[in-house]
């Protein structure tokens, strides 16, 4: 009788660990008793797929997934940075640094359809770009202090700040150049960007909008990278829910702006960004599957072939996960209220 005792009680053991661990949004990183240690680099520009992005990463962050290391924009559009700070603040985390391009570093488009609303709606703590630390400054702070190999850098916009830091110098930071630093330092360059398969008459913003920084970034980036092409997100639509979350979540605020003057009655909107954060803090997960052995021959005008090469360190992400269910998986964390509203 003990010994059939024994048995069931294992078995009701090995059911509660499955249920725990082996649904879909189960993380491979809290599985192994560890929190993703994140950089995050976004335009904050032109889309609010930017700020859906990190809705989800901040959920996933109250969740116990992931620690945040910093908060870093690529464009030099004065209110980039404020609104990075106005949605960490709203998800109770206003001390997360915000970095910035400086010394004329960055990307720049004139306009941008919400980011100044949002800033002058919300509370924030940067007037603007200009009270943001450096970016390269940040970054070589943030990896100087972090553990060998432990870094996972997230890019959901241009490659100015990648550029900038693999051309870095030695400072009171570390003795290492940039180059060396990331090769330390970084476990793998998670960048929202690209098209699989390779289709030329698509633009890739994250690349040609600072085509020179994304040319040499790619090119002389000394460890893994992992492309989420544009083809996953731009097959999966979420953000409509978004309309039943209170008017004080600035990301609401952001969709409203940006996708109201589409269409009133629906928001939704692709999800490049917010695949990538997903990639970047769930890894594969039982979303997507892995293209490895090849690598981005990419010319001056950002055009590209996947060539294959045995022991490159590239690759990119094909979809395995139904998109309609994984829209689901995003939009739940999307429109989850803050665990600690600031």
């Amino acid at each position: 009788m003990r010994l059939k005792f024994i048995v069931c009680l294992l078995v009701v053991l090995l059911i509660v660990d499955c249920n725990i661990f082996g649904s879909d949004q189960s993380n491979q990183s809290i599985q192994k008793g560890k929190k993703v240690r994140l950089i995050f680099d976004t335009d904050m520009l032109t889309d609010c797929d930017d700020a859906a992005a990190m809705a989800i990463m901040h959920k996933l962050a109250d969740m116990g997934e992931v620690d945040i290391l910093a908060t870093i924009v690529s464009s030099k559009y004065p209110m980039s940075a404020p609104v990075v700070n106005v949605i960490n603040s709203y998800y109770g985390r206003p001390y997360i640094p915000v970095g910035a391009p400086k010394s004329g570093t960055g990307a720049y488009r004139p306009n941008s359809v919400f980011l100044d609303k949002v800033a002058s709606e919300f509370k924030h703590q940067l007037k603007s770009n200009d009270d943001a630390t450096d970016a390269v400054e940040l970054y070589r702070k943030i990896l100087a202090s972090e553990a060998n190999g432990t870094v996972v850098i997230l890019t959901v916009g241009y490659m100015s700040n990648i550029e900038t830091l693999l051309k870095s110098e030695p400072d009171n930071f570390s003795e290492l150049t940039g180059i060396e630093l990331v090769k330390k330092k970084v476990k793998v360059w998670i960048c929202m960007g690209g098209n699989f398969p390779v289709d030329p008459a698509k633009d890739n913003v994250n690349f040609t909008r600072d085509a020179t920084a994304a040319l040499f970034a790619i090119k002389n980036w000394p460890g893994k990278i992992i492309f989420a092409g544009r083809e996953i997100g731009h097959n999966i639509f979420i953000g409509n829910k978004l309309r039943n979350t209170p008017i004080t979540n600035p990301v609401r605020r952001a969709y409203e702006l940006h996708r109201s003057p589409v269409n009133p009655e629906n928001w939704n909107h692709h999800t490049a960004d917010p695949c990538a954060v997903m990639l970047a803090i769930r890894g594969m997960a039982d979303y997507w599957e892995l293209e490895n052995d090849g690598y981005i021959d990419m010319k001056d005008d950002c055009s590209f072939e996947w060539k294959k090469k045995k022991g490159a360190k590239q690759a990119y992400i094909l979809q395995k996960m139904d998109r309609a269910k994984l829209g689901n998986i995003m939009e739940e964390l999307l429109v989850s209220p803050p665990k600690h509203s600031n």
